[in-house]
């Protein structure tokens, strides 16, 4: 599918599609990582590689967070982040803890979410 003018300005203006960028490799980088570890036996070799692929899933956990808070500026980057979130699979994503406030509402990366995406749709109402 062509991209229109309009979306490729969107490309550029909207830092959501870098962040959506940044993650995908995270998430490839610890694919290829796993995928050496699954093909070794027990001994150094697997250790080593199962401490990449660890180290590589740490990075992937640690900026999913940040993939769910990066407010997209326009309606191309909404559109793009809740697509992009909506096909993660589990491992892509933050490990949801509840260590949130008692009397708040837990954190889950859910919530997390929705109240970016709301955030970023409320700003791009009031700018578009």
């Amino acid at each position: 599918m062509p991209v229109t003018a309009t979306a490729a300005a969107a490309i550029e203006l909207d830092p959501v599609f870098a962040t959506i960028e940044r993650h995908r490799q995270l998430s490839d980088r610890l694919s290829a990582a796993t995928a050496v570890s699954a093909k070794l036996m027990d001994g150094p070799e697997f250790e080593a590689a199962d401490a990449i692929s660890a180290a590589r899933a740490e990075d992937l956990g640690e900026y999913a967070d940040t993939l769910l808070r990066t407010e997209p500026t326009t309606m191309e980057g909404a559109v793009a982040l809740t697509r992009y979130v909506a096909g993660l699979g589990a491992w892509q994503l933050p490990d949801d803890d509840d260590e949130g406030d008692v009397a708040d509402t837990p954190n889950n990366w859910q919530k997390v979410f929705l109240d970016t995406l709301a955030d970023a749709l409320d700003n791009i109402r009031v700018t578009g």
